[in-house]
């Protein structure tokens, strides 16, 4: 099982908020806060550490003997991969109302010329 010390260790590496955190394992904060203080391991269900460390897992750690690292680069090349390919969809999707917004100049303004 993970620690305490782990926990705040592996939020710390990634850049991971305590709210985030808590967001991501589906539980409250003070839970998050009350896990990462000392002894909090003994402190909170084993279900909830559980589920602590698979959402700092998935968000790119990896716990060692006594301590944790970052998951090797070859998962992070693969992030960078999907990362990119989020960008382009999102760059699609702001460009798209520009090629095709949906109304006219007829649409903002009336017969008289003033904005309807």
């Amino acid at each position: 099982m993970i620690t305490s010390e782990q926990v705040r260790a592996a939020r710390a590496l990634l850049r991971i908020e305590q709210d985030d955190l808590a967001r991501r394992a589906h539980i409250s904060a003070a839970t998050i806060r009350r896990l990462e203080a000392f002894n909090g391991v003994q402190r909170v269900s084993p279900g909830t550490v559980k589920e602590v460390q698979r959402a700092l897992e998935e968000a790119g750690a990896e716990f060692i003997d006594d301590g944790v690292r970052r998951r090797p680069a070859r998962d992070r090349a693969r992030a960078d991969e999907l990362f990119a390919d989020i960008m382009v969809i999102a760059r699609h999707g702001a460009a798209r109302p520009v090629i095709d917004p949906g109304f006219s100049e007829a649409d903002l303004y009336g017969d008289d010329g003033l904005p309807s």
